[in-house]
């Protein structure tokens, strides 16, 4: 993070006010950054009235070292002009974020008489940026923060941002890590369910039909079977894996990643489903076993995509049949 570009600093910023907006109570957070944001990377307004209304300003800094004191004197002027050239009022919170903030900064703001103290000596210092303020608005900014309760400004380092970030599944998506914690364990229930089940399950039905007993009819002749029983068993344990890493995926990374797991698995196992095959269980073997090979490229998931879960959704894909296992066998 700390060679991200400033745009990229200001981008996770907003994510950050983002996922604090309820809390706050927030009714919109935008971005502007620029070199025309008068001090204020993002904001948050707090009423239909916008900037004219109660907000709160995020000024962004991503220096090499700690963000100091005498870099935020200069940038806490932007508001009062703001408020005297333009029908903006002053933010009610106004916040430095920054990686690092030095011990002297944070102490100057957890003393607001101080630094308000602090802030009119360095106007009356007259640096560089004071002197390239007109006089006139430079004397009503001044006026404006006599009268301004400097409670106002806070600071914000990174550490802080991390310890709310870490807890949403942005923050897996942001920096390339597997989510915490693991996918609920899914036991297939006693009576399939025919609804998430169907079409895989039939699969397996014409599976077996051909290639063990084609007095097989019914599912409950399946599970009754010596051979098949056992392996259908296996199939629907396998099918619940998936799905409890696909759940697991949609409720802890943004984005569509298990959906992209399951293209890049499927792009490798089409082709060997395509093969000519003595019957459809032969497919259906090889595919499973070819599964369990396929390299993939999903940090976020590889951790939990194991033996079973690559199985099971060999089967989530039979149920859409985007692999079929009996072919040109069930045509003879």
């Amino acid at each position: 993070m700390f060679f991200w570009s400033p745009t990229q600093w200001e981008e996770f910023t907003c994510e950050w006010v983002r996922l604090r907006a309820k809390e706050e109570g927030y009714l919109g957070v935008e971005m502007i950054g620029g070199s025309n944001d008068r001090g204020a990377d993002v904001v948050a307004f707090q009423s239909e009235q916008k900037l004219n209304g109660p907000w709160h300003c995020y000024q962004c800094k991503r220096y090499e070292r700690e963000l100091t004191l005498g870099q935020a004197l200069p940038e806490m002027l932007k508001p009062f002009v703001a408020a005297v050239e333009t029908s903006r009022t002053l933010p009610t919170r106004y916040f430095f974020v920054a990686p690092r903030i030095a011990p002297r900064l944070v102490d100057a703001v957890l003393t607001p008489l101080d630094l308000k103290q602090r802030f009119l000596d360095h106007l009356d210092g007259r640096p560089q940026h004071v002197r390239e303020v007109a006089p006139d608005t430079l004397a009503r900014a001044r006026e404006l923060a006599e009268a301004t309760d400097f409670t106002m400004f806070w600071t914000v380092n990174l550490a802080t941002m991390l310890e709310l970030y870490a807890q949403t599944p942005m923050f897996p998506a942001r920096f390339n890590l597997p989510p915490t914690g693991k996918p609920d364990k899914l036991v297939p229930p006693e009576e399939p369910d025919t609804a998430l089940e169907a079409r895989f399950l039939e699969q397996l039905l014409q599976v077996y039909q051909e290639y063990f007993d084609n007095r097989i009819h019914t599912l409950a002749d399946a599970f009754a079977h010596l051979e098949t029983g056992p392996h259908l068993g296996r199939q629907r344990e396998a099918f619940y894996a998936a799905e409890a890493l696909r759940m697991f995926a949609r409720d802890s990374v943004p984005g569509e990643v298990y959906q992209e797991l399951q293209t890049d698995v499927l792009v490798m196992l089409v082709e060997v489903a395509m093969r000519r095959f003595p019957t459809g269980f032969d497919r259906l073997q090889v595919v499973l076993e070819r599964a369990g090979l396929v390299q993939i490229h999903s940090p976020m998931l590889h951790p939990h995509f194991k033996n079973l879960e690559r199985i099971g959704m060999c089967h989530q894909f039979a149920n859409d049949d985007k692999l079929i296992w009996c072919r040109e066998e069930a045509a003879k």
